[in-house]
């Protein structure tokens, strides 16, 4: 049985439920401690409280917004340390092998895109993180990887940013998320009117607001189209619209069990994305899907086979491209059998656990 420390992030997030899933459904072989906050102890390994305090406090202002301090003392209990997404140091008196995986892609593709920080802003932030972080003896995936073992990033989007900032293209590893196969869902011959999904917690960035006026538009122009939105508080101001029905809300076993069932098609009109998990969610569900020509959208949807892809911020392309499948409800279905086989070849959860064991063998292959 490979030992593995999982050190996560908290929050409520998509990376607080990626490291929960990891750990609650580990690889084959592998046993995880997880620990998900700052200063949490596990046995085994125990917080080295005072270097994160001091570092989170008084160090890292001057780097923010990049990732805090996670410090820990690890014994011969654990085989390997695997960090995700943090800045850390950890110390152990057999050297333990440390990797890091990282959610979306990068925290510069987070600053540039999500915060809307200028490219030189970002380098001149890197360029302080380069001098405290290798002052301070702490690893970071982009500008003091070089104590790592390995990373694992979810797509070759996230791995050109790596590789791009220097980090050996050998340590940088592709391993996509995978979800449970669920069963697929009877669906009426001749449904009444076409259903658009949209799912998203951040209304703005995940472009909602594309989406709302595209129903709207077309709904205007005579088209038998419905929405159903969820996730975000603001969706509550559609509640009783005609069209939309709303979960401003909605558990993830609801998404499931309810939502991607009775949808015909998921659209996800992002101007800015790390990865999109949703995407390979409706593929599962055998969901043609419309998103934006970026991050890695063009990697997981396949242009005119498993969806549709549109320009970031174009409304008017959303609109098109979502008469185009309403007035195809064949082609769409096909387009939704395509990303059902893509989805079983590339995302089940059985493959990435799988791909996931692998890297950490190659890892402890390197020492």
């Amino acid at each position: 049985m490979l030992e593995c420390l999982l050190v996560g992030m908290a929050g409520g997030g998509g990376e607080e439920l990626f490291v929960r899933d990891l750990a609650a459904d580990p690889p084959p072989g592998v046993r995880y401690a997880l620990a998900l906050r700052h200063h949490e102890s596990v046995p085994g390994a125990r917080p080295r409280r005072v270097a994160e305090i001091l570092f989170n406090r008084l160090v890292h202002p001057w780097i923010w917004p990049l990732t805090g301090l996670r410090a820990y003392r690890v014994d011969q209990r654990f085989d390997v340390v695997h960090v995700h997404n943090y800045a850390h140091c950890v110390s152990s008196p057999h050297r333990v092998p440390v990797v890091m995986s990282l959610g979306g892609g990068s925290y510069y593709h987070y600053v540039r895109d999500y915060l809307g920080w200028p490219d030189e802003r970002v380098r001149a932030l890197y360029r302080r993180a380069a001098v405290v972080f290798r002052a301070f003896g702490i690893t970071n995936e982009f500008v003091a990887w070089r104590r790592l073992r390995g990373i694992f990033v979810r797509s070759a989007f996230a791995k050109s940013y790596l590789v791009r900032m220097g980090v050996p293209e050998r340590l940088v590893e592709v391993i996509p998320p995978g979800f449970p196969t669920p069963s697929l869902p009877a669906r009426p011959p001749e449904p009444e009117g076409f259903t658009f999904l949209f799912v998203g917690r951040d209304r703005v960035r995940k472009g909602a607001d594309l989406f709302i006026a595209a129903v709207r538009a077309l709904r205007s122009q005579g088209l038998n189209v419905r929405a159903v939105v969820a996730g975000d508080p603001s969706f509550r101001e559609l509640a009783g619209e005609d069209g939309f029905e709303a979960h401003p809300w909605v558990d993830r076993s609801v998404l499931y069990r309810e939502l991607y069932p009775r949808a015909d098609a998921l659209v996800l009109p992002s101007r800015a994305e790390g990865f999109g998990m949703a995407p390979i969610e409706a593929m599962s569900f055998a969901l043609p899907v419309i998103a934006t020509r970026y991050g890695a959208f063009p990697e997981t949807v396949i242009e005119g086979q498993t969806g549709l892809l549109v320009p970031a911020a174009d409304g008017a392309a959303v609109r098109r491209a979502m008469a185009e499948l309403a007035a195809d409800p064949r082609r769409a279905r096909e387009m939704g059998a395509a990303g059902r086989s893509r989805f079983e070849g590339e995302y089940t959860r059985e493959r990435f656990l799988a791909r996931v064991r692998a890297f950490y063998d190659r890892a402890l292959g390197a020492g």
